[in-house]
């Protein structure tokens, strides 16, 4: 029987009157990346509800209705050394309901400098794992981390967004999609990662879109860059100075010169179902944004990306999507083929990955009193 949910996001997916929003208030609306819509969207289509309830990570225990039964929490970029989890630990202690919580993933740059939790966010990792029966983690990295700190009951899943499109042959379409790539794109990007050691990277990106005819640059983040997107003057001191670095770390000249790329170039994403519809277009996707990676693919574009932290390196291998490293960018920069024959991408380990998944969300979903959805089911049907 289907149950009443609290279900921690801002939306399913799409950001409600988009286009009468401000860009702080979109924003705000995405949890700061446009990329969790698609985490938030995809989680949902794992389990039947006969309602679920909205709420943030600030809510106060008379805020949630009370015949609430479970609690679902994709859990995302949670584990890093900036998080404070604390309020969220004391309302769920305060509900003490079964939790399904998805995707739950440690952030750091190298798997050797794992995060130092805030005391609160170490709580919170203590209590879903009190009131989950299984903890579905992003990667390895993660459920060693948790392991660490002394919880144990997890499952390494990846992230439900591999799940978004219900074609169970998905990666033998890729792979053939893949053997016949054409040179020229178009292609789509999604990068704007402005962090040490990814400048080369993001440059190759960025001049690729330069120079295929028909490309595009999707950025989830940051505002000042969204801002220069649709025209909007960066009045604030501090913006503009890191508006100015952005130029120049993705090999612009002036400020003036990435808006004009931007203006003519660029895209802001603000529903799932119009993200990934719009990516059918081009031939093939390159990235530093591991969601837009995951959009592309359930688009059934051919999507690879550039891994450059624990998170997009433990999502690309769990999830089997094509990957690189940075340096591998480098060294096949002028042939986007060249790219994907480089990840050896296999069709069949990446169908097989993909219903291995949806059996332990199966598990996990039924493991809290919740109900498979038919979407999550039709991956195991004979």
């Amino acid at each position: 029987m289907a149950k009443r949910i609290a279900y921690l996001a801002e939306n399913l997916g799409t950001v409600d009157r988009a286009w009468g929003r401000s860009l702080p208030d979109l924003l705000l609306a995405t949890g700061g990346n446009t990329g969790n819509l698609a985490f938030w969207h995809a989680t949902r289509l794992l389990f039947e509800a006969e309602s679920v309830h909205l709420f943030s990570r600030d809510a106060r225990p008379a805020s949630i209705p009370s015949d609430v039964e479970v609690v679902v929490i994709p859990a995302a970029n949670y584990l890093h050394a900036n998080s404070d989890l604390g309020r969220l630990a004391e309302l769920l202690r305060a509900l003490d309901r079964p939790c399904l919580v998805v995707g739950l993933g440690a952030q750091a740059e190298t798997e050797a400098a794992p995060p130092r939790l805030k005391p609160g966010t170490l709580d919170f990792l203590r209590e879903v794992s009190r009131l989950s029966p299984r903890l579905c983690v992003r990667g390895d990295f993660t459920a060693e981390f948790c392991r660490a700190l002394g919880v144990a009951n997890t499952v390494t899943l990846g992230c439900p967004s591999i799940l978004i499109n219900p074609d169970r042959r998905l990666g033998e379409t890729l792979e053939t999609r893949i053997a016949a790539l054409p040179a020229d794109g178009p292609f789509a990007v999604h990068a704007a990662c402005i962090k040490p050691g990814l400048q080369g990277v993001e440059r190759e990106l960025a001049r690729l879109v330069r120079l295929q005819p028909g490309s595009s640059y999707l950025v989830q983040r940051p505002i000042e860059m969204m801002k220069a997107i649709f025209g909007i003057a960066i009045e604030d001191p501090g913006e503009a100075a890191y508006y100015a670095r952005c130029a120049e770390f993705l090999g612009f000249a002036t400020p003036d010169a990435l808006s004009a790329f931007l203006r003519v170039h660029a895209q802001v994403p603000a529903s799932i179902n119009d993200w990934a519809h719009g990516l059918r277009r081009y031939a093939a996707g390159v990235n530093t944004r591991i969601h837009g990676t995951l959009i592309g693919v359930a688009a059934g574009l051919p999507s690879l990306c550039i891994c450059h932290d624990t998170r997009t390196r433990e999502l690309a291998r769990q999830l089997r999507v094509p990957h690189l490293a940075p340096r591998d960018l480098i060294d096949h920069r002028h042939s986007v083929p060249a790219l994907f024959a480089a990840t050896r991408f296999s069709g069949r380990h990446f169908d097989e990955g993909r219903r291995e998944a949806a059996a332990g969300y199966v598990e996990a979903v039924r493991a809290v009193g919740l109900a498979p959805s038919r979407h999550l089911l039709g991956f195991l049907d004979a």
